[in-house]
């Protein structure tokens, strides 16, 4: 026997037309990333085609005679090239899709090949080395002459090199930054320019890198000369309310490791000073918290 303890009133339990989605409401906005829940929602809405911003390519090239590929053994004054796997990594982990150029030489016609390369398969390029003062650095001239180099040094710590050009190709204008050979000065450029730059080109409404504040962890001694962006792990101390930023040891542009377990570089100020524990600096994040 079933014994039936509640009155049923007819509609009990039965959800009206139109509960989840009203008519005429509007149920996602121009510039809305798609996720599994915005994907679901066009299907309820039965909105078979939407109009999206495509992924932008992203053409990544390494530079110099002493680059190795991975699995090649090592001759003196050689290094392996990390640089192109980090920033096509870097590219996926940003909403774009990598275009391998592979390494280039010394060589101006091999440099003018391979970015004759990127720019037919490319909306954006990305080179690592040959940016700096040396004989054989030949990146910027060759972007003098193909384009419009924008600006070719900045003052900041690391990735002093940087240099930024546009460059016609067919009926567009292509985006080439050319990253310092440093595989740290490297990836926090990337993170710093050319992440809010394939940002804008994905059709994101505010395409720059979120902005916190956190406390140190421990003191900093600042750069006399130029400002820094110094990688530091952040978490949220519920003690004290806060982000408290934990120093990734040294900063060496040299040594990848500072990069391990970072979420955010920490903007610092150019001074002949130190910050103390416990200082509030402005933090800009560059993974999950």
């Amino acid at each position: 026997h079933v014994h039936i303890r509640a009155r049923v009133r007819p509609g009990d339990d039965v959800r009206s037309v139109g509960v989840d989605v009203a008519p005429g409401q509007v149920v996602l906005q121009a510039g809305e990333r798609l996720g599994p829940a915005e994907i679901g929602l066009l299907a309820t809405v039965g909105a078979v085609e939407v109009p999206v911003h495509p992924r932008p390519r992203v053409a990544v090239l390494s530079t110099g005679d002493e680059l190795v590929e991975l699995g090649q053994p090592l001759g003196p004054g050689q290094i392996r090239d990390s640089n192109r796997y980090t920033l096509l990594a870097g590219v996926e982990a940003a909403g774009g899709c990598g275009v391998d150029l592979g390494i280039a030489g010394d060589s101006q016609a091999e440099l003018e090949a391979k970015l004759a390369r990127g720019l037919h398969e490319a909306d954006v390029l990305l080179t690592t080395g040959g940016v700096s003062m040396g004989d054989l650095d030949l990146i910027k001239p060759i972007l003098e002459a193909a384009g419009q180099v924008h600006f070719g040094r900045i003052r900041m710590k690391p990735g002093k090199p940087l240099t930024f050009a546009t460059v016609p190709s067919g009926d567009r204008t292509r985006l080439i930054f050319g990253l310092p050979g440093n595989p740290v000065s490297s990836l926090v450029t990337f993170h710093l320019f050319a992440v809010p730059a394939l940002r804008k080109l994905a059709g994101w409404p505010d395409p720059h890198l979120r902005r916190v504040q956190a406390r140190l962890a421990q003191p900093l001694r600042l750069d006399p000369e130029r400002p820094e962006y110094h990688r530091a792990t952040l978490r949220w101390d519920r003690a004290q309310s806060c982000f408290v930023a934990t120093s990734t040891g040294s900063q060496a542009s040299s040594r990848l490791l500072s990069m391990r377990s970072a979420n955010a570089l920490l903007e610092l100020p150019a001074a002949d000073d130190a910050l103390p524990a416990g200082a509030l600096v402005d933090a800009l994040l560059i993974g999950d918290l």
